[in-house]
């Protein structure tokens, strides 16, 4: 009862509180395994191949069927003409029996290829499934960090906002007592409204983004856990981009996918051909029937019947109308639709897999970059600020380099953002991507 009491306490704590709390990247992903629709729609396709392939493996087994009968019947003679010497009759019995059929494929080479092409649907069900779950760790990474770039830019522009309203204030002041031309006024002015509607746009993008992780995870993201202000610039590992596109092309999900369809679409090719073939199939039949009273048995006092029938059956097919050859060519030509599906996706998996790597290693420099061209915003800042109190540098420089500065805060969120999304695309496109990369990247988070 303590531990319950205890535990309402906190349960009330967290949802008065939400700062008690913030989500982080596992917990966030935990949710969306749990609640995204597409994950679970791709699973439940995934559970209907294999369905699927266990119908195509069942017409390889017997077929036995039973069938159990009860009849009433009746025979009403009626002779015409006035010299016959037969008289009418009217004779009701039942019959009551039962019989088994048993089929049982000997060779049949269509069934044998449909087998194996559903073999490889289930195959590439399961590549396609892998495919969305990891598509699943890299949308929901990219939606939690689009709602802290947001919470980013909206600080950014809250900052910007108030440090142009303290600009225009003291403008005001100075327009006033004649140090200033209106004009200074004006543009100041123009510049402050600029940055309350950006400040709008800001929140609005904000709700927007988290919207879009609700969809995802099903669940609140008013409070996630934000980034270190230093984090690890990681290279790819190996760094070798040749090694990248080798492990790319024998791992990726879709490549594999793309595979397992061209050798679904072979077997469905060799299957249509293997309409052409006879098929061999063993029968066989036990029946009894019991009829009393039956004018068929011994004077009248009824019948019992057994019956019994094995044998093998030879079908030859010799014409169909053309059927067969058209099928087999309208399933070469699926074939060949499927090799080209199959080449396509080769050549964007190499692609994605190298603009990953190029990405990477261009992002790190970038972030380095842009954290240098912040730190040299910052003090421009200061500069023109201090022209600006003694009269050498305008309002209008003061805006320039304010703008500058916010300009390159955004940047630079942007950029840390990206970084962590490309080393991610990276093992994605490797078909490596698992929940231990995410694991590594939540460590970067302020938990």
């Amino acid at each position: 009862m303590k531990l319950t009491h205890w535990l309402k306490i906190l349960l009330f704590t967290v949802a008065v509180n939400p700062a008690a709390h913030a989500l982080d990247l596992i917990e966030a992903l935990t949710l969306a395994e749990q609640n995204d629709a597409q994950i679970d729609a791709a699973y439940s396709a995934y559970l209907s191949i294999l369905e699927q392939q266990n119908q195509s493996s069942a017409a390889l087994y017997p077929e036995i069927f039973v069938d159990v009968f009860a009849r009433d019947s009746t025979i009403d003679k009626k002779y015409t003409g006035s010299t016959t010497i037969l008289q009418d009759s009217k004779n009701s019995y039942k019959t009551k029996g039962y019989s088994l059929k048993l089929n049982q494929p000997l060779y049949n080479q269509e069934l044998f290829d449909l087998v194996a092409q559903s073999d490889a649907l289930a195959l590439q069900s399961l590549a396609a499934y892998e495919t969305a779950k990891q598509n699943l760790i890299t949308r929901t990474a990219a939606a939690y960090f689009q709602v802290l770039g947001a919470i980013d830019n909206l600080e950014f522009a809250t900052a910007e906002k108030k440090a142009n309203a303290k600009l225009l204030e003291q403008n005001q002041e100075r327009f006033n007592v004649g140090l200033i031309a209106i004009t200074d006024v004006k543009e100041t002015q123009a510049t402050y409204d600029t940055s309350v509607a950006q400040e709008i746009v800001a929140i609005n993008t904000l709700s927007n983004n988290r919207e879009a992780l609700w969809v995802i995870i099903n669940a609140p993201a008013e409070n996630l856990s934000s980034l270190h202000e230093k984090i690890p610039l990681l290279s790819p590992d190996p760094d070798d981009i040749k090694q990248w596109q080798d492990k790319a092309i024998k791992n990726n999900m879709e490549l594999r996918a793309t595979k397992y369809a061209v050798e679904a679409a072979k077997s469905k090719y060799d299957s249509s051909n293997a309409g052409h073939y006879p098929t061999l199939s063993l029968n066989a039949s036990y029946g009894f029937s019991d009829a009393d009273n039956s004018p068929f048995g011994d004077t009248f006092g009824g019948s019992k019947s057994t019956d019994s029938v094995i044998g093998v059956n030879l079908n030859m097919p010799i014409y169909r109308g053309g059927f067969t050859s058209s099928k087999t060519r309208q399933s070469l030509s699926e074939l060949d639709q499927a090799k080209a599906v199959h080449e396509q996706q080769r050549r964007v998996t190499i692609q994605q897999t190298r603009i990953a790597y190029l990405t990477i290693k261009a992002s790190i420099l970038q972030v380095k970059a842009l954290k240098q061209a912040l730190i040299s915003t910052e003090s421009a800042l200061e500069a023109t600020q201090a022209g600006y109190e003694v009269g050498t540098r305008t309002s209008v420089d003061v805006l320039i380099t304010q703008g500058n500065l916010f300009r390159s805060e955004r940047d630079y969120a942007k950029s840390r953002y990206d970084y962590i999304l490309n080393l991610l695309e990276i093992k994605r496109a490797a078909g490596s991507l698992s929940a231990a990369d995410v694991q590594q990247i939540n460590q970067w988070l302020v938990n």
